[in-house]
């Protein structure tokens, strides 16, 4: 516990020191989103714009796996060398060698997502099911609300190991190649499912990304207009930095706690 603290601690004050690289980060996703947004609404009247449409999704995929795998290589880079900060560098991937790695890795991630998250939304259509079964042998009522929150609460942590998982492997396969993260992916997923790195998982999505939704959520009475305008601006924005500032100390926590104390000269 007591490593798992130092982790923690260590991660928090680089995570502060680097408001800079938290800034551009939460930029960066505020682009992607406003481009994904523009995606959204093209027309799909002509081959031309179908065309166009594939063009610029698959753009916006790559700017994601560049922006992850630079990241990541990053944050293992300083926590390996006990850096004091992260580099604005470390917000886009540059070795070519290591973005063809990250790049597979993203499209097999990918896919598992979109399988589980079928798998997850099949589950929950049958919650009324369960309901009705479990209400007829017990011979009590039993709400399919009440089966939705638990499925919901037990989904959310598979989804986090699930992410610490992944990124942890991501983590190691950035920096020993595809044959180390083979061998550790055991030891990963064990890690990332009942020890440390699930906690610091845990730690991440209930303060920074649980912060997020709060204030998302927070709906300030003022004026309406200039004042409702601002006042939604300043908190989106803050919302954003939030999101970035907790990704990148959960990249920094997995990879301080991953990385062997012999590597930090």
């Amino acid at each position: 516990m007591k490593k798992a603290l130092a982790a923690w601690t260590w991660s928090l004050a680089v995570v502060a020191r680097s408001y800079w690289t938290v800034l551009a980060l939460a930029t960066l996703v505020a682009l992607w989103i406003w481009a994904a947004y523009q995606w959204l609404g093209l027309p799909e009247s002509s081959g031309l714009m179908l065309v166009l449409a594939l063009v610029w999704a698959i753009a916006q995929l790559l700017a994601v796996v560049v922006i992850i795998a630079g990241n990541v290589a990053g944050t293992g880079e300083v926590a390996a060398a006990d850096g004091r900060k992260l580099p604005l560098g470390s917000l886009a991937m540059r070795d070519r060698r290591k973005l063809l790695k990250a790049l597979i890795f993203g499209l097999v991630t990918c896919v598992l997502v979109w399988l589980l998250g079928a798998v997850f939304g099949w589950i929950n259509n049958h919650s009324v099911e369960v309901a009705s079964y479990l209400t007829f042998h017990s011979q009590k009522p039993v709400s399919h609300f009440a089966i939705e929150k638990i499925y919901r609460v037990v989904e959310t942590l598979l989804w986090i190991v699930l992410a610490g998982f992944l990124l942890s492997f991501l983590h190691t396969l950035l920096r020993g190649g595809w044959r180390e993260a083979r061998e550790q992916e055991g030891k990963l997923l064990a890690g990332c499912t009942f020890r440390t790195p699930f906690l610091t998982g845990l730690l991440s999505v209930g303060v920074f990304g649980g912060g997020a939704y709060r204030l998302a959520n927070w709906l300030p009475i003022v004026s309406v207009g200039f004042w409702d305008y601002a006042q939604m601006i300043v908190r989106l924005a803050l919302v954003l930095i939030l999101l970035a500032a907790g990704w990148l100390f959960w990249s920094l926590s997995l990879a301080r706690l991953y990385f062997p104390g012999e590597e930090r000269q």
